[in-house]
């Protein structure tokens, strides 16, 4: 095995290292507040990869030793020899300089020193010795009970080695997003347990900049942030400037984008001066108090806009507080989340803070209809009206009492394959279709997609 390989070998080690000690440092930080018979997917899905990685470890530690073996049979041999006659003479000085100071008369002759006809006899033993050794390595066959070697292909070692190499390669681990199998060097394993393959995991985290949807900020899985560091390593120098300047785009409060009929895209606040921006990629200026064109002038009156906010109020639709973006409740509760990432009331408007918000969650005609909705999934159609009144009345009821649900854990969602309506199962966050199931909450009842389930809740 070549110095090169050798290194390789001691840098996948090294990583894998790593990534034990962390994963035993994250496991020293928990508070293990669960009960004893119902261990969170979290901590599994950890104690499953600890396992997996010290598995891993070990294996590569004794590949490590076998070609340490078999390098120092090979290159070593004559050191080794000289080693085990220097230790042999040692020994037989030893008993003769005990023998020659002892007061007993009855001991025999002490033992001759080590004369050159042994050490000539031993030298083809030692290499036999190497030799068996070498094949062991190599091959993981012992010498049969008759001391003979089976014989080999005569393979140079370095090939042999290289072959060996290969196989290390040959395992597959399967992408938990587009469940395609790859080598273990092209899959990258989170912290919530899940592996995905380097374009998966570009896509998730370019979501929010292909989708413009802020709401998929900061990229995460299982409610566990993407590290930083596997954000840097996954993306090209192109999508990581990009996705910086999606961050620097939902965390500004004020935004501004280009008022280019053929751009729109978000200015950054390095571009603005005063009260007019400039776009980078098109060069038009744009007023950042009226989000129009630039002016000289106060801003003028946009009848348009106002001709928009009028119909608006008429609808009862409500601005964001962050992107200034008129949004429209159909269905569900006053908790809003608004393209921009920024979560609010619709009765107040003011910036949502769980549980701090005084006003009431539910309007009684939005619980209805949204129970009404989820009548429609599990009753027949031809369902008597006392009965469907009361499953009405207790999904009212279920909605109420968890009203604050927040999706947490794997064992929170069931999957969903009876039932499907004739258009297909519909995501309640991304709306997209799907034919083969769907994930619904168990407490809440929200219908949400593979992707959605990961990466948005």
């Amino acid at each position: 095995m070549s110095t090169r390989e050798m290194d390789t070998l001691d840098d996948d080690i090294a990583a894998l290292t790593l990534q034990i000690e962390e994963l035993h440092e994250h496991e020293s930080k928990k508070k293990g507040k669960h009960r004893a018979d119902q261990v969170p997917d979290t901590e599994t899905a950890s104690s499953k990869q600890l396992s997996e990685l010290e598995a891993r470890l070990s294996y590569l530690k004794d590949l490590r030793l076998a070609h340490s073996i078999a390098n120092a049979v090979d290159t070593d041999e004559e050191v080794i020899a000289a080693l085990i006659e220097s230790e042999r003479q040692a020994e037989e000085d030893r008993a003769y300089a005990i023998l020659i100071s002892s007061e007993n008369p009855e001991l025999e002759d002490p033992p001759s020193p080590l004369r050159s006809t042994d050490r000539t006899r031993q030298e083809p033993m030692d290499a036999e010795l190497a030799r068996q050794m070498d094949e062991l390595c190599v091959n993981g066959d012992a010498p049969s009970e008759e001391g003979e070697v089976q014989a080999v292909p005569s393979v140079p070692y370095a090939q042999r080695q290289a072959r060996a190499i290969g196989n290390l390669s040959l395992e597959r681990f399967q992408c938990c997003a587009c469940t395609e199998r790859f080598r273990w060097d092209s899959i990258t394993t989170l912290e919530c347990g899940d592996r995905y393959c380097a374009p998966c995991l570009t896509r998730v985290i370019l979501r929010a900049v292909h989708d413009r949807n802020l709401a998929c900020l900061p990229p995460r899985c299982h409610g566990t942030l993407i590290p930083k560091e596997v954000i840097v390593k996954t993306l090209t120098a192109d999508d990581l400037v990009e996705f910086q300047n999606t961050e620097v785009e939902k965390e500004t409060s004020d935004k501004t984008y280009c008022s280019g009929p053929d751009c729109g895209r978000f200015i950054d606040p390095r571009y603005i001066l005063g009260d007019e921006a400039t776009c980078p990629r098109c060069q038009t200026k744009t007023c950042h108090i009226c989000k129009n064109a630039s002016h000289l002038l106060d801003c003028p009156q946009d009848t348009e806009l106002q001709a928009t906010l009028d119909l608006g109020n008429a609808l009862q639709w409500k601005r964001c507080y962050s992107c200034r973006a008129l949004v429209e409740r159909d269905v569900g509760c006053n908790h809003m989340t608004c393209l921009c990432g920024a979560e609010f009331c619709y009765v107040c408007r003011a910036p949502w803070v769980p549980r701090q918000c005084t006003c009431d969650l539910w309007e009684e005609e939005n619980l209805i209809r949204r129970a009404e909705v989820l009548v429609d999934r599990v009753a027949p159609v031809a369902l008597p009206v006392f009965e469907r009144d009361r499953l009405r009345v207790h999904f009212q009821d279920e909605l109420r009492e968890n009203e604050h649900c927040e999706h947490s854990g794997r064992r929170k969602f069931e999957r969903v394959e009876w039932g499907r309506p004739r258009r297909g199962f519909q995501c309640e966050m991304c709306e997209a279709r799907h034919w083969k199931y769907i994930l619904r909450c168990r407490r809440c009842r929200m219908d949400l997609c593979e992707d959605c389930r990961r990466n948005r809740v």
